[in-house]
């Protein structure tokens, strides 16, 4: 369960007449990717025309990719609707370079499909890649997501695939859409073209400097939960006693939870061992039963208290806590349990009553 404080920042910005949305990804957000290539906002736009764009990623986190985010811009900011889009997913042919190779998944997106959100401002160029380039040619960019994506692709940690997309072919020189182009650079050059024929993209103002696209591969999200907490009263030092709890996963359906017991914060006091003390892939809507063994500390009469911490190991702001508490008695012949002696501190006109029934 999350255990986070998150700040909203509301921004609302009318262009003509049009809403524009919040976006839908921020920087900071989940990702299951190598990490998140964000837009240049003095960067390029590569016009899709005729043909796709497309460029490569590295799964961080098997599961399936249920939402697609990337960025855009219009040729001289003449705005358009954007009536549909074509998704692809490549595996990877390693090249040199490296290209999309084997068509692994598609999906053509409508327009209910799809939110777009925006648009920030930056002074960038439009770029075409077989015919010419505009410097300082629009200022406005805006980003789409694909969302919740119905059977969605299953991706696998540490392979490399290609995200290849197709958009609507307006007549050049206006209007057109392009791909904004990213800051961070990632393996090989992002490419245009079609299947069997790619080209990797470079800076037109320096042909040594490779493009890279502004996008983001994200997917169903874990959330971490626990239940029940340890409790043992009445217990001999030096004993060795168990307990259980639970761990779940009730995040999105789809996803995946690893998790981990913090050792930080396993109490100093006592002999733990817990079974098990990890756990990878647990699937959405699933609980497992952790057992916990502690041998008692060797102190007599002593209360014992203490809070495991149980997190998401992709996520550490994703956390729950199991309360812990043992107590150990001064004599094991005057054993009283604890919570009977609360019970008659708070009721003191039962006393007599105790009495006559122990015949004292």
């Amino acid at each position: 369960m999350k255990k986070k404080i998150i700040g909203i920042f509301v921004c609302m910005l009318l262009i003509g007449t049009a809403n524009v949305a919040l976006a839908d990804w921020e920087p900071g957000d989940g990702h299951k990717m190598h990490s998140p290539q964000l837009p240049d906002p003095n960067g390029w736009d590569v016009d899709f025309h005729d043909w796709w764009l497309g460029d490569d990623w590295m799964c961080s986190e098997t599961g399936p990719v249920t939402d697609i985010h990337f960025w855009y811009s219009w040729v001289d900011d003449e705005v358009q609707d954007i009536p549909w889009i074509s998704v692809e997913i490549y595996s990877n042919n390693p090249g040199p370079p490296s290209t999309p190779h084997e068509l692994l998944w598609s999906r053509i997106f409508q327009d209910v499909d799809f939110i777009i959100a925006g648009p920030w401002s930056g002074d960038q160029g439009w770029y075409h890649p077989t015919t010419m380039w505009i410097e300082h040619d629009h200022q406005h960019y805006w980003q789409i997501n694909i969302v919740d994506i119905v059977d969605p692709f299953e991706q696998e940690e540490g392979v490399i695939y290609w995200l290849v997309i197709q958009m609507p072919y307006y007549s050049f020189p206006s209007p057109a859409i392009g791909w904004k182009t990213s800051q961070d650079h990632w393996n090989d050059n992002a490419v245009f073209g079609n299947p069997g024929n790619w080209i990797p993209l470079w800076d037109p103002l320096s042909p040594v400097e490779p493009i890279d696209f502004a996008f983001v591969i994200t997917g169903a999200e874990p959330d971490l939960d626990c239940d029940e907490s340890l409790n043992w009263i009445d217990v001999k030092p030096g004993d060795t006693v168990t307990d259980t709890f639970v761990v779940g996963n009730i995040g999105d359906p789809g996803s995946l939870l690893n998790w981990e017991i913090d050792a930080s914060s396993i109490p100093t006091w006592g002999t733990w061992t817990f079974s098990p003390s990890s756990g990878t892939g647990l699937a959405a809507g699933i609980w497992i039963t952790v057992t916990a063994t502690v041998v008692a500390p060797s102190q007599a009469n002593q209360n014992f208290a203490g809070t495991l911490k149980v997190e998401n190991v992709d996520d550490t702001t994703d956390y729950c806590e199991i309360d812990i508490s043992l107590a150990t008695p001064r004599n094991r012949a005057f054993n009283i349990n604890l919570l009977f002696l609360q019970f008659l501190q708070n009721h003191p006109h039962m006393f007599p009553i105790l009495r006559h029934m122990l015949g004292l």
